[in-house]
């Protein structure tokens, strides 16, 4: 997951809100394939979720975190991980 301490150098506020957003695509791609009667979106937002999810672990052990935001990315991380197995 997320590692502690503070910034790296060259990180900022922007690369913790591009984590965030992929986050948060990859667990509303989540909630619209639960909500879909098609296969077809159902997959295709599952490799989304998926791609999401892989995009925002590679960022995010790039830079080191306070414990606040470590939480929050992490149980973000958590929620979409759980969501990507409910659909598996």
């Amino acid at each position: 997951m997320a590692r502690k301490g503070s910034y790296g150098e060259g990180h900022n506020s922007t690369d913790l809100g591009y984590v965030t957003t992929e986050l948060g695509l990859g667990i509303k791609c989540c909630e619209v394939a639960l909500s879909s009667a098609s296969a077809r979106t159902w997959e295709r937002k599952i490799m989304d979720a998926q791609k999401a999810h892989d995009t925002a672990l590679h960022f995010v052990n790039r830079f080191r975190l306070s414990g606040r935001e470590e939480q929050r990315i992490n149980q973000r991380i958590v929620h979409l991980k759980t969501l990507l197995e409910e659909l598996k």
